[in-house]
């Protein structure tokens, strides 16, 4: 029998039904007890909110697999569970349409400024049609360019031609001269690259500079990949230019700044957030923990 610890109560019938009688389930209601149960646990599943750092593993002798319940992994210490021989199981692939179909959800609504059209009806202040209420911009035969080339940034690609976009890509190994001249073209730039050391603070100030005064930014991916104070700066002085965010830098905390912009759209960390999708990742996280448990290799696992 195995002794699986969970960080969270993550779909627990749905665990339950996976495991059934090869795994011991704990769902500890605190701190304290997570950490009493984690120091005999075979494996731990766990939010991509939770740190899981050397140290927090080096109280865990007994772990042998890690389930993330997220695509990215910038929450665990891979190197070290990589030294420690520590499988570490993820959630890719499924959750790829869910995350793009927000991308192009963001984009649409900051083109079209709905959140300060649903402000107004709701606020009874919405008094009849007129030729100049709130303008936005049409997509059609404008330039997207999209940082990062993986599965989440080519379904973005699929929906955005849908719309009329012109496609453009930049990614990790791309030039310092390519990055620059295609960013200069950018009507759009969506970010689709996993949290590294080194892409944080892949948007900053430098690269600002190279936008164009009216461009839209798209961020579904990580918030620490934006330097969210040049966001805000480069913000405020071109109130042309937009934002739509569902990923923060110091998440979940969001700058009142950044909040008090209307030219920004703004959601909690909602990309994969359909019934399908996280039912879908639960499943492909629980079996593949399964399998690592049992010294398979699963699809799913972090192959670093």
């Amino acid at each position: 029998m195995y002794k699986i610890v969970f960080t969270d109560p993550i779909y627990p019938d749905r665990a339950k039904k996976i495991f059934k009688k090869q795994g011991i389930l704990f769902f500890p209601k605190n701190k304290k007890q997570l950490l009493k149960e984690t120091k005999e646990a075979d494996a731990l599943i766990t939010l991509l909110s939770y740190s899981l750092d050397k140290t927090r593993i080096n109280e865990m002798p007994h772990l042998h697999v890690v389930g993330n319940y997220a695509v990215g992994l910038n929450n665990i210490d891979l190197s070290f569970c990589k030294k420690r021989k520590i499988k570490v199981i993820h959630t890719p692939k499924v959750l790829t349409r869910a995350t793009a179909e927000l991308a192009l959800t963001l984009l649409m609504s900051l083109a079209r400024r709905v959140p300060e059209g649903i402000e107004l009806c709701k606020k009874g202040e919405f008094t009849g049609w007129k030729p100049d209420l709130l303008l936005g911009k049409e997509l059609k035969g404008k330039t997207a360019v999209l940082f990062g080339k993986g599965r989440i940034g080519k379904e973005t690609a699929k929906l955005f031609k849908a719309v009329g976009l012109k496609i453009e890509w930049i990614d990790r190994s791309s030039s310092v001269s390519e990055i620059k001249t295609t960013l200069k073209k950018a009507d759009v730039l969506s970010i689709h690259t996993p949290l590294t050391p080194e892409t944080k603070h892949w948007l900053n100030a430098s690269k600002f500079n190279l936008l164009k005064k009216e461009v839209m930014i798209i961020n579904t991916a990580r918030g620490p990949l934006i330097d969210e104070k040049a966001l805000i700066s480069f913000l405020k002085n071109n109130p042309y230019a937009g934002a739509g965010l569902d990923v923060y830098e110091f998440e979940p905390a969001i700058p009142k700044e950044l909040s008090k912009l209307k030219n920004t759209v703004l959601l909690p960390h909602i990309g994969s957030a359909t019934h399908e999708t996280r039912e879908a990742m639960a499943d492909c996280l629980f079996e593949g923990v399964l399998k690592a448990l049992q010294g398979k290799s699963p699809w799913n696992q972090w192959k670093g």
